[in-house]
């Protein structure tokens, strides 16, 4: 079995209520569990960051995405290969809110 990343790109604003959160967890959390010999591990990311480049941190402030902004979280899961990965993806609730893109690890 091979490792896949799945990254969650923003669809929309992440300002929701904690009602809505939890419920979104919930919905993932049952997904998760339908998928065990698949699912590795997953985390959301904070709000906050840097981007850096060539060792400078770089700030943006202008009417462009920051990184930050557009990835969420990710998750990573086994499959046999890239196919079955994409497979598992759309089962996923997580379509609702995210573009997910679907990235062999390298082992």
């Amino acid at each position: 079995m091979q490792q896949f990343l799945l990254l969650l790109n923003r669809k929309s604003s992440s300002d929701i209520t904690s009602e809505e959160l939890q419920r979104r967890l919930n919905e993932y959390q049952e997904w998760v569990e339908t998928i065990p010999e698949h699912y590795i591990s997953d985390n959301r990311l904070d709000k906050g960051g840097t981007y850096v480049v060539q060792d400078k941190p770089v700030t943006t402030d202008g009417p462009f995405a920051e990184i930050n902004e557009i990835i969420a979280g990710f998750v990573i899961i086994q499959a046999g290969d890239l196919e079955e990965a994409a497979k598992i993806t759309q089962t996923s609730p997580l379509l609702q809110y995210f573009d997910i893109a679907v990235r062999p690890i390298v082992g």
